[in-house]
């Protein structure tokens, strides 16, 4: 069972397709990895069809709803089976991340710290990106102007606000500054959707925050 899920208004927005896509990228990796995401976002689209039903017409009785939850809590929730790897070094990626995925797309390091993929979602206005730490290695101290989605994909972090594993799904946690370590084990991968560049709080902050909001960085 996952330790940390997605608020419950981002899986209904999720559910209801109402999210942009880079963050509705992150929540279906959430949903793909773990099992009470899945229950919870399956729940919600039985919700959302029973008053889909009801705005059309069919008539439901008071236990209609109550009888679909019935239905899907008694239902086993057993983890997806992840698909054979695209190419070799990817073998880590959930389903609805096999669009996203190139020949010819590699890691590129960032501030000798981390490795990163930029993502290309067509129409988004947010960054999204893959990004991997070596264990015992940490991302720049910085803080948030925007909203940050981050679902974990392989190995673990830590930071302030508690251990992240894989399918664990965290929304940054804004002003507050943190710096998420990777926990020891195999290197830590993650999908990152910010709305707005991150800013950095370290000594270097003053210098590379303007390459960081152009997104030379």
């Amino acid at each position: 069972m996952s330790r940390h899920i997605a608020p419950d208004e981002l899986l209904l927005d999720y559910a209801a397709g109402a999210l942009p896509d880079g963050p509705a990228l992150a929540v279906a990796l959430h949903v793909a990895l773990d099992p009470e995401a899945r229950r919870a976002a399956d729940r919600l689209n039985a919700v959302g069809g029973a008053l889909m039903e009801g705005e059309a017409g069919v008539a439901l009785d008071d236990t209609a709803l109550e009888r679909a939850l019935a239905r899907l809590d008694q239902a086993a929730v057993e983890p997806r089976a992840l698909p054979a790897p695209r190419r070799p070094g990817f073998d880590w990626a959930p389903p609805p991340l096999a669009p996203h995925i190139h020949p010819g797309m590699g890691w590129r390091r960032i501030l000798g710290q981390f490795d990163e993929i930029r993502l290309d979602v067509p129409g988004d206005a947010y960054r999204v990106s893959l990004l991997r730490l070596e264990p015992g290695r940490g991302l720049p101290e910085h803080k948030h102007a925007g909203y940050e989605y981050t679902v974990c994909l392989q190995g673990g972090y830590t930071d302030a606000t508690g251990s992240y594993g894989v399918g664990d799904f965290a929304v940054g946690p804004g002003g507050q500054r943190h710096e998420p370590i990777a926990d020891p084990g195999e290197p830590c991968i993650a999908l990152i959707v910010v709305e707005k560049p991150i800013v950095l709080t370290g000594p270097w902050g003053r210098l590379l925050n303007p390459l960081v909001s152009r997104g030379v960085i």
